[in-house]
């Protein structure tokens, strides 16, 4: 057994710049070979050698790292893999101009990350001073004891270097104020990439009901939580409800403009009606189960959108492909999708192939469903082909012939609905958003 004065170890956390990079390790001079789930202080056995250790980057808390300070190490083999040693995922990182994002960190440990006002004012000086040089537009926001939340969009695709210009400048002030070192958040910033058409006033409604969303007031009634929202000083929704206190960093003209029908001016009533129906209608509502890829948050025309532009030929990493699954999700054949159209629709398959169709409306739908579904694995011009010679020019007008017949007409986005059904794939809902109807 190793004595305590031969092993020193290093818990691994469960963030990029905590986490042991076994190749640095190795640079280092240390063993990157004794990546080990189990604890030689407590007598355990060890297990078998990662086939491929290089590429492990990120490990779990429980999960050793030992430099034995010259002492031999106990033998380790690649017989097997240790059943218990896995690759992290990592969330997928999409960034390109004018994308919008819902942002949080959390405390380490879920610790506070605000320990007073002072606290609080100078993380929103820090903000608004990083939102002036990247040029981000804050949307929504809420303080909270151990985490924040952020609804920003990018004019540049440059969420990356912000977060990291402003995490790291706020956990400086606060590690020098209290005199401490090491990581305030809890690994890296989550970003949910949003499909604002569809999400942005349920994101703003989530970020500023959060005040009563924690346990403590769960038992309160509307007129209650509705006082404790409105004298909430840390979060952006007063400003909305408000013009007092809109504050400079904040970009309330977008959503504020949504709720000024005809140029009324009553936008703020609106606002305010539109967030407390939120207390009575889907406090409960998890919003997040809908997310895919641990990335976005959207319908599947938005999610399809973004895998083609983005995604269909990026490189990889390993630990981003289970989101990356996620996102293909079930992926129907074009003759599968014929089949489902010509059945709902009431017409031949053949019609469908034909440019110049009888049944135009169907052909159009069928086209539309063709290019949703297909293009994360085949390109468009590759679609276009075998719909009968249709260039990527038409299927783009087409698309949005579809989404403006959505509009008026609710039987059509039933029959669609009703495709994807039997197809057994998320339809391509299309979400009109009324304030006056939320």
């Amino acid at each position: 057994m190793i004595s305590d004065d031969h092993i020193q170890y290093l818990t691994a956390a469960a963030d990029d710049d905590a986490c042991l990079s076994v190749q640095t390790a190795r640079d280092a001079g240390k063993l990157p070979c004794q990546i080990m789930g189990y604890n030689p202080l407590r007598g355990d056995s060890p297990p078998v050698e990662p086939e491929d250790v290089a590429d492990i980057t990120r490990l779990q808390p429980r999960y050793i790292a030992v430099d034995f300070h010259g002492v031999k190490p106990p033998l380790l083999t690649t017989a097997t893999h240790p059943a218990n040693v896995s690759i992290m995922a990592r969330p997928l990182r999409i960034e390109f101009p004018e994308a919008w994002y819902h942002i949080t960190c959390r405390g380490n440990e879920k610790r506070n990350i605000f320990t007073d006002d002072h606290d609080r004012i100078r993380f929103l000086e820090i903000l608004a001073g990083n939102i002036k040089l990247y040029g981000i537009e804050v949307h929504a926001y809420a303080l909270m004891g151990n985490h924040f939340h952020l609804l920003v969009m990018t004019p540049e695709a440059n969420l990356g270097v912000f977060m990291q210009r402003f995490n790291t400048s706020y956990t400086v002030f606060y590690n020098r104020r209290y005199k401490r070192s090491g990581h305030l958040y809890q690994g890296r910033y989550k970003a949910i990439l949003i499909d604002a058409d569809q999400y942005l006033l349920e994101l703003s409604r989530y970020i500023h009901l959060n005040p009563v969303r924690i346990k403590k007031y769960s038992a309160l009634g509307i007129n209650e939580k509705r006082e404790i929202i409105t004298a909430y000083p840390w979060s952006s929704y007063r400003g909305y409800i408000d013009p007092r206190y809109q504050e400079p960093f904040v970009t309330y003209s977008m959503i504020g403009a949504m709720f000024d029908e005809g140029g009324e001016g009553d936008c703020y009533g609106r606002y305010e009606e539109f967030v407390m129906s939120g207390i009575v209608e889907d406090m409960s509502h998890n919003v997040w189960s809908e997310v895919r890829g641990s990335t976005i948050l959207g319908s599947e025309r938005f999610i399809g959108r973004i895998y083609e532009q983005f995604l269909s030929k990026r490189k990889m990493n390993k630990k981003e492909l289970p989101g990356l699954r996620d996102l293909q999700g079930r992926q129907p054949s074009m003759e599968e999708i014929a089949e489902v159209v010509a059945m709902v629709f009431n017409v031949e398959v053949k019609e469908l192939y034909r440019p110049r169709s009888r049944c135009r409306l169907a052909r159009s739908v069928f086209m539309e469903l063709c290019r949703l579904y297909l293009a994360r694995n085949e390109s468009l011009a590759s679609i276009g082909n075998r719909l009968g010679d249709v260039s990527v020019s038409a299927l783009s007008q087409n698309s949005r012939r579809i989404e403006e017949k959505l509009r008026a007409d609710e039987k059509l986005q039933e029959q669609i609905n009703n495709a994807a059904g039997i197809l057994g794939v998320k339809p391509p809902l299309l979400t009109v958003m009324n304030p006056r109807t939320l």
